[in-house]
This record gives structure tokens, C-alpha cells and sequence, in this order.
């Protein structure tokens, strides 16, 4: 085995990126502690120092995700202040570039982590999370205090997550997913 010395942040990278491989070509089921440390070539004591066990490692492979898209819209938020609609598109692409480079994978970790009971409600806090940050997010531009604009967020986060479905599938084109999301945004928080 493999294991030269690396900092603990790249190596956490490392492991996730051949964990999404593993999901990718044979599925969550196949995800274990023992399999990722055989497939990044590193003893399985050092894949447990960074999971703890299976959960932590889907639960971290989720948020991975999550995280580096917010963290991409985080970075096109500030640098000026936009339009409704220039946000909206701008929040379209990145989602559904996302959707289309792990889509698949997103979905096979939140079921296998969904099976965990302290987990069945895991969709239902990944919506309050995307909730949350489109509050943020469309803040500066709408108003987003009015009665109702907490179901108005959680419509656009169903529609993003049906339309990013259609698109994985080979439903949908990206360009009539983009246009779709946005315009649907657009509506929404315009009134």
C-alpha cells in the first residue's frame, strides 16, 4: 500500500474523490471503509481517522457536494450585486453543471445514507439547507419577508431538484433546464 504522507485535508479530497468512483462504478452498496482504503491504496485505519465508519463517509461525500456548489454561488454572490434575474440564471448553471457531474452519484450516496434511521429525513434537511442559502442568496434582491416566501424558496429548491433529475435522465437539455429554473425563479420572487 501507498501511503505517503499527505496533509489531512488532501488526503480527506483524495479519499472522497475515490469514494465518488466507487459510487460511480459500482454503486453506494459497494462503499465500505475497507474497499476505499484498497481502492486509494492507504490502510483502512486512516480511512476510519477521517469517517469514523460507512455513515460518516456517505454523510461527508454529500455534503462535499452541497458545500462546494454553495461555496462556487457564495463566490459569484459577491463579487456584485445582481439582479433577481442574473442570480436566478446564475444559480441555474451552477446547479445543474453540478447535477451533471454527479447526479448520479448525489443521489446513490443520499438514498444509501437515507437508509439509516437517523437519516430517513435526510432529504428534508438538505431542502432546509438549500432554503436557507437561497434566503441568503436572493436576499439582497427580492424580498423574500413577505408571508409565503418560505414555501416560494422550497418550490424553487423541488423544481431544481426535479429539473436536475430530468436532465441526468436525458429528459431535458441543460439549456431548457437553465432557462426553465430561472425563469421559474424570476416568477416566483418577483411576484
Amino acid at each position: 500500500m501507498s501511503q505517503s504522507r499527505m496533509p489531512a485535508a488532501k488526503r480527506r479530497e483524495q479519499l472522497l474523490k475515490t469514494a465518488a468512483a466507487i459510487v460511480a462504478t459500482e454503486g453506494a452498496d459497494r462503499l465500505t471503509l475497507q474497499t476505499l482504503a484498497d481502492r486509494a491504496g492507504v490502510s483502512k485505519p486512516i480511512t476510519y481517522n477521517h469517517f469514523g465508519d460507512r455513515k460518516g463517509l456517505l454523510q461527508q461525500l454529500y455534503q462535499s457536494y452541497d458545500e462546494r456548489l454553495v461555496s462556487q454561488l457564495r463566490a459569484v454572490e459577491s463579487s456584485r450585486v445582481r439582479t433577481v434575474e442574473e442570480l436566478a440564471e446564475v444559480l441555474a448553471v451552477a446547479y445543474f453543471d453540478c447535477a451533471e457531474r454527479n447526479g448520479d452519484i448525489y443521489d446513490a450516496v443520499v438514498a444509501a445514507l437515507s437508509a439509516y434511521p437517523e437519516y430517513m429525513d435526510l432529504k428534508t434537511r438538505i431542502c432546509v439547507y438549500f432554503v436557507e442559502f437561497y434566503r441568503d442568496f436572493f436576499g439582497p434582491v427580492a424580498n423574500l419577508n413577505e408571508p409565503g416566501q418560505k414555501a416560494s424558496l422550497i418550490a424553487i429548491y423541488g423544481a431544481s431538484d426535479e429539473l436536475a433529475r430530468a436532465l441526468t435522465a436525458g429528459h431535458l437539455s441543460k439549456a431548457d433546464a437553465v432557462s426553465g429554473l430561472s425563469q421559474l425563479i424570476s416568477r416566483i420572487l418577483k411576484g
